[in-house]
């Protein structure tokens, strides 16, 4: 099981909102593990091993393994104080997500509420996006020095992924791709719950356009250089010691991930910003 959070004590009374210091938790894990409701604290219990508490305002998102077995009090806790929950299963596809209370800030859910309205209100927000992808993937692909004609998405998609399996395998390309894939997903969802994007608003729950989906998408193409790298630097590690190259953990994925956490951070919310800029000079 990893967990990346600072606390461990029974909780003090929680405030309103989650607060600003609060961290991802990661419960990857047998079927063995199970996630209760302790009070104000999710408790985290597996087999032969100590109990473990997480403060529910000390969580801001659960990354949690399909294999998890999960209390329905500690399901709705989790929705009633805005943290959202991603079920993933062992190779990174999504297989369930629990979407909290919305959050205050709706601005951003109102303006694409009206967007939608409009008779080609979907024809413009998939204009939009092919242009952010399009500017997106060529900074990417830029970064990882892809030749011209490997910087458009479709093109540098294929670009990239051919320099992943050469430094991991298919397989180990393949896993990375997936798992960074979810981790990205699970960041947008939470960070649209606190815009608004929650259980009881039509947006965030399916339909066109899915904009989880669609944003972690954009996010991921920030997230390809440090990928790269950092399977390029495992490829020259082992080749340098004469060790056969092993497949990648999904622990080290997601540390991968967290000590990004800033910048994975600041890259989604400047695509909503950009998406509200646009909404407002569209609408």
């Amino acid at each position: 099981m990893m967990v990346s959070t600072l606390y461990q004590a029974r909780p003090p009374e929680p405030p309103a909102h989650i607060a600003d210091d609060a961290a991802p938790l990661y419960i990857a894990a047998g079927s063995d593990t199970r996630v209760r409701l302790d009070r104000r604290a999710l408790s985290v219990q597996r087999e032969a091993r100590a109990e473990q508490l997480f403060p529910l305002q000390r969580i801001a998102r659960v990354h949690s393994s399909t294999l998890v077995q999960w209390s329905t009090e500690a399901l709705l806790a989790c929705a009633e104080r805005g943290i959202s929950v991603v079920f993933v299963h062992d190779d990174g596809d999504i297989a369930a997500r629990l979407l909290p209370r919305p959050g205050a800030r709706d601005e951003l859910l109102h303006r694409l509420q009206d967007l939608m309205l409009l008779p080609h209100g979907l024809d413009r927000y998939t204009h939009w996006l092919g242009m952010t992808r399009a500017r997106i993937a060529h900074w990417a692909c830029s970064r990882l020095g892809a030749p011209d004609g490997a910087r458009d998405p479709r093109n540098g998609r294929a670009w990239i992924e051919h320099q992943a399996q050469q430094y991991a395998g298919g397989r180990g390309a393949e896993r990375t791709r997936q798992w960074l894939r979810s981790l990205a997903y699970q960041w947008t969802a939470a960070h649209l719950a606190q815009l608004g994007f929650g259980r009881n608003t039509e947006l965030g729950q399916a339909g066109e356009p899915s904009l989880a989906r669609d944003l972690s998408e954009l996010l991921m193409w920030y997230l390809e250089p440090p990928r790269i790298g950092w399977l390029h630097r495992r490829f020259d590690a082992a080749r340098h010691r004469g060790e056969p190259l092993r497949l990648p953990r999904h622990a080290d994925t997601v540390r991968l991930f967290e000590s990004r956490a800033a910048r994975v951070s600041k890259r989604g919310r400047d695509i909503t910003n950009s998406l509200h800029r646009w909404l407002v000079s569209d609408t």
